[in-house]
Parts: C-alpha cells; sequence; structure tokens
C-alpha cells in the first residue's frame, strides 16, 4: 500500500471509508455512494507520485512541487518563482539539488486563501535553505499539515515530505539562468527551474 499511498494518507482514507460503511449500513445507500466517491478522491490526492529524475545534474536546480507558474519577480537582486500547487496535482516535495539542507521558519497557523494578503501572513508554513536557493511553502484552504522531514543532507530528487494544496515560492540568486515562463506546469524532481 505504502508503494501507492503516502503514509500520511492513509489515516483520512481508511476514516473516510469507514464512516462510508456505517452511513451506507445503518443510514442510507446514497450518501453511502456519496462517501465511497470522496474516499476514492482521497486515494487520488494522497497517491504516491514517485517520479524519476531526468535530468540529475548538479548545475541543474529542479522543481521542488507539482504545479503551475504564476508569478516570476526579480526583486533585490533575487529571482522568484511563484508557484501555485493545487489538489490534482501530485504532492509530494522533491529535493531541488544535492546538498545539505536547513529546515527554517516553521509556523503553524490557518488555512486561508494563501494568494489574500491575511492568508500569506496568518497560514501554516516552512521555509528550506539549501546551498544555492530557499523555497517557502504557504499552506492553502485544503492543506490540513504540511508534512516534512527535518534538516539533513539530501540527494537531488529525494522526497521530502508532503505538501497538498497552497503556494510555494522558490528563490534563488539574479545570475542563476531562468529556464521557465509563467503559465508553465512543473513535476516534482523534472521541470528544471534554472542552471547555476
Amino acid at each position: 500500500m505504502n508503494n501507492f499511498i503516502n503514509p500520511q494518507g492513509l489515516k483520512p482514507i481508511l476514516i473516510a471509508f469507514a464512516i462510508s460503511v456505517f452511513i451506507y449500513i445503518f443510514i442510507s445507500s446514497s450518501l453511502g455512494n456519496i462517501g465511497f466517491i470522496i474516499s476514492i478522491f482521497l486515494v487520488y490526492i494522497y497517491r504516491d507520485t514517485n517520479s524519476h529524475i531526468v535530468f540529475h545534474n548538479k548545475h541543474n536546480i529542479l522543481s521542488p512541487v507539482d504545479g503551475k507558474i504564476f508569478a516570476i519577480d526579480n526583486l533585490d537582486g533575487k529571482q522568484k518563482i511563484y508557484i501555485k500547487v493545487s489538489l490534482c496535482n501530485g504532492h509530494n516535495i522533491k529535493a531541488p539539488q544535492d546538498s545539505e539542507y536547513k529546515v527554517k521558519n516553521y509556523k503553524c497557523g490557518l488555512n486561508l486563501n494563501p494568494n489574500s494578503y491575511k492568508g500569506n501572513l496568518l497560514n501554516e508554513q516552512v521555509s528550506f535553505k539549501f546551498d544555492n536557493l530557499k523555497f517557502k511553502l504557504i499552506s492553502g484552504i485544503c492543506n490540513s499539515k504540511i508534512h516534512f522531514t527535518p534538516s539533513s543532507k539530501i540527494t537531488q530528487g529525494d522526497n521530502m515530505g508532503l505538501f497538498l494544496q497552497g503556494n510555494v515560492v522558490v528563490t534563488v540568486k539574479k545570475e542563476h539562468q531562468l529556464e521557465v515562463e509563467i503559465g508553465q506546469k512543473l513535476v516534482a524532481g523534472q521541470s528544471i527551474l534554472f542552471k547555476i
């Protein structure tokens, strides 16, 4: 089962399935069927998208998440890429490069719209600092908790945790060569964001 579903998803899937069975037997078959559909959707959300690294190279910075780029910014000598992660994307967080990384500024919070000013300040968020970049995860409305592994040395493409929905901000120095554009869809551990 762990080869197909992320371990963090087993509990909510089993709870949804058990509730669906109870409703189907004791209350209503129609409502029970709706519960089964929700359980199947949860299996899809928590699926394990273990994709293989295509461009493993120390000069490439890969996307840490699946999603779609909705903005690119140059500010104070740094480049920032803003990525929107939806429930339909894969949810594994992948290491963007070979490096030691540190978990910085973890903050428990709410689950407001991450595109709003209040959501940007009050939502659960965590930042990861690598040798050549940092990226921040800002949880969205449907993200119950950001799951991540503690600071350590990691290889490009290794699994770092689980992020269901929200925004991701990747920041690098201005001299790195940008390889993506606004509106582009990204695959974690495969899409090249920058060349060093």
